[in-house]
């Protein structure tokens, strides 16, 4: 049973919220509120996942930062999204990213992913995400810091960096590579620390910057323009590889990266 609390600012929405989420057996609402409200409903209730809706990303950032909780996991809901606030609500902790329009579709899988220590995010998220690595002439420092970084590693922290942000939980990178659960945690430890991680996403991202090909600098005028990019839905074809899974295939498509276990 996954424990869910919601937040909102508006009575209707949370109803709208606990109505997609009863939906599924599996989950269980154990609370509700508004953001001021979020650190006693997480104290009392202790929540797996922390739903959360918001009028527009800089509403939910600065929630994030006023409001800190430890919650294994959270989900944010916007009306809209920027490469810039997607980023941000990232490097703050989210796990979830999903635009209100189409939480409906997404938000049971989500909140079923992220209690699995997964990240998932809506197609325009996912689109901002692969767009920061394949970008040319915008990653230069990062992919040589991430490559020198990646050459601290020991072969089998490799593999095991390779099989995490691909997905894998503890329990599939132990059977995989035949391997102890306990090993596992102390080989991704030591990943964290070489690598100056402090969760399996960032090591992920690390690692997807190392794999990017920099080219030529972009025209100055060219420089930045994506920082600003708004998405309110739908991401151009070439994107939607890299976009949530549907629920009966979650297990193995989708943007996944399971913390630690």
């Amino acid at each position: 049973m996954i424990r869910v609390a919601i937040l909102g600012y508006q009575s209707l929405e949370l109803a709208g919220i606990r109505a997609v989420l009863q939906d599924d057996s599996r989950v269980r609402i154990v609370g509700e509120g508004t953001w001021n409200q979020a650190p006693n409903i997480v104290r009392s209730t202790r929540p797996d996942v922390l739903v959360a809706s918001h009028n527009d990303p800089e509403e939910a950032l600065s929630a994030l930062r006023t409001y800190r909780v430890s919650v294994p996991a959270r989900i944010v809901l916007v009306s809209r999204l920027t490469e810039h606030a997607t980023r941000m609500l990232l490097r703050l902790g989210v796990r979830g990213v999903l635009l209100r329009d189409d939480c409906v579709e997404h938000l049971l899988w989500a909140v079923r992913a992220t209690a699995a220590g997964s990240l998932a995010l809506t197609p325009a998220a996912a689109g901002f995400v692969v767009d920061q690595y394949v970008r040319p002439g915008q990653l230069s420092e990062e992919v040589t810091s991430a490559r020198k970084l990646l050459t601290s590693l020991s072969p089998r922290e490799r593999e095991i960096l390779e099989l995490i942000a691909n997905g894998a939980s503890n329990p599939v990178v132990a059977e995989t590579l035949s391997i102890s659960g306990h090993t596992v945690k102390d080989h991704i430890r030591a990943i964290y620390t070489k690598l100056s991680a402090n969760n399996r996403i960032q090591a992920a991202l690390i690692l997807w910057q190392a794999r990017s090909r920099p080219g030529p600098k972009p025209p100055e005028h060219a420089r930045g323009t994506s920082e600003h990019t708004e998405c309110s839905g739908s991401v151009p074809e070439v994107r939607r590889h890299f976009t949530l899974a549907e629920p009966a295939t979650a297990a193995q498509r989708g943007v996944s990266v399971p913390e630690p276990g």
